[in-house]
């Protein structure tokens, strides 16, 4: 028996994962044991902070726009693996036994993977299994009202509470989803998932500030900012002969990156990761990527300048909507991609300034893993 069961599923990107390893790690550090199904393609650079992890049949998406599933394989998915990956599913469920069911993203995001989450949830209904989500601060709008309505309709049905990973001191979830209200009851803010040990990087890292630091998250997509900015450099008066190190990201196409590598300047070094990273970005004058959740709390909790172009395939709002808050607040620098050239991100980063102070909570990983301790126990 484990004491709580995570369904995660990564399509694209890997910071799903990453923010819900870190929970996983804070629920561990209360003494709770995490059995993880997760349903994307396994990485050996994936670190889900689970005692134990269930792979599921994997799937991915086609392409950034999400315009369908992929096996690992690349072939369709179909109605006998959506069969088949049920039954692991629920057979996984069966084996852990667990006393909580935590959901990532669904049903605010996911739909697709309602073919095994509704059977999965119905079966711990059943028996008794609280069901708690935990969903970002923003979801992706949605075009069809329909939609909106289906995912509290589910909610109201399903579970019995919505972690909200966000501080409605900077915005309530009623700011990407018009029905919160109609679930107030469920919502609880955690506060943002940031890494608690951030506060080590800090120590006298004013006077050691140097070079740009260059990222693209998991690297399924950025590979665009990246070339731009390895060319920016050359642009800058402040950093032309500073070193950049440009982090790629475990899932940057093979091909692409052996091409970036063979013509990178001198003074530039390419990484695939970085162990490292986030005291890297501590210490670096500039931090440059694209507005992914983990990638701010990297940058809130490190108080790095940065400048920030956000990811915006696919019908995908949330990386603009937050970075333009967060912009807004002077925290960060923002660029759109779209008309975006070496000379116009080399000025942003040369004027890139230390972020404004933001009172918001960045503890969300330690007071979800609280709440789920209370809601066992008060299930037991």
């Amino acid at each position: 028996m484990t004491d709580v069961m995570v369904y995660v599923q990564h399509l694209l990107g890997i910071g799903h994962v990453r923010r819900m390893a870190v929970i996983n790690q804070a629920m561990r550090g209360h003494g709770l044991t995490v059995t993880v199904a997760s349903g994307g393609i396994p990485d050996p650079a994936l670190d889900f902070a689970a005692d134990e992890i269930v792979q599921l049949p994997a799937c991915r998406t086609a392409d950034s726009n999400f315009s369908g599933l992929v096996d690992a394989n690349d072939c369709p998915v179909d109605e006998d693996w959506k069969i088949c990956r049920t039954q692991d599913l629920l057979a996984a469920f069966k084996k852990a036994s667990p006393k909580l069911l935590l959901i990532e993203m669904f049903p605010f995001g996911r739909r697709a993977f309602r073919f095994e989450l509704i059977p999965l949830m119905d079966v711990a209904k059943k028996a008794g299994v609280p069901i708690v989500c935990s969903v970002r601060d923003l979801l992706v709008r949605k075009k069809d009202p329909g939609k909106t309505k289906w995912m509290r309709d589910i909610a109201r049905q399903y579970f019995d509470k919505v972690l909200v990973h966000g501080d409605p001191d900077l915005f309530g979830f009623d700011h990407s989803f018009p029905y919160a209200n109609d679930i107030a009851d469920l919502i609880t803010y955690t506060g943002y998932v940031a890494p608690t040990n951030a506060s080590e990087y800090l120590t006298g890292q004013d006077d050691t500030r140097s070079g740009v630091l260059v990222s693209a998250g998991g690297g399924a997509v950025g590979a665009e900012l990246i070339e731009i900015a390895i060319a920016a450099r050359e642009h800058s008066d402040r950093f032309r002969n500073a070193q950049w190190d440009i982090v790629a990201g475990p899932h940057f196409a093979q091909e692409r990156f052996d091409a970036v590598s063979q013509t990178l300047p001198s003074g530039m070094i390419l990484h695939r990761f970085l162990p490292d990273f986030r005291a890297r970005m501590a210490k670096a004058a500039v931090s440059v990527s694209q507005a992914g959740y983990n990638t701010l709390m990297d940058v809130l909790s490190t108080k790095t300048p940065a400048v920030m172009v956000p990811f915006a395939e696919g019908g995908e709002s949330e990386q603009k909507e937050r970075g333009e808050i967060l912009s807004s607040a002077g925290v960060i620098s923002l660029l759109d991609l779209s008309g975006l050239t070496a000379q116009s991100l080399a000025k942003q980063i040369d004027r890139a300034n230390q972020p404004q102070n933001l009172s918001i909570a960045l503890d969300g990983a330690q007071r979800t893993a609280a709440l789920i301790a209370a809601l066992i126990k008060g299930s037991a």
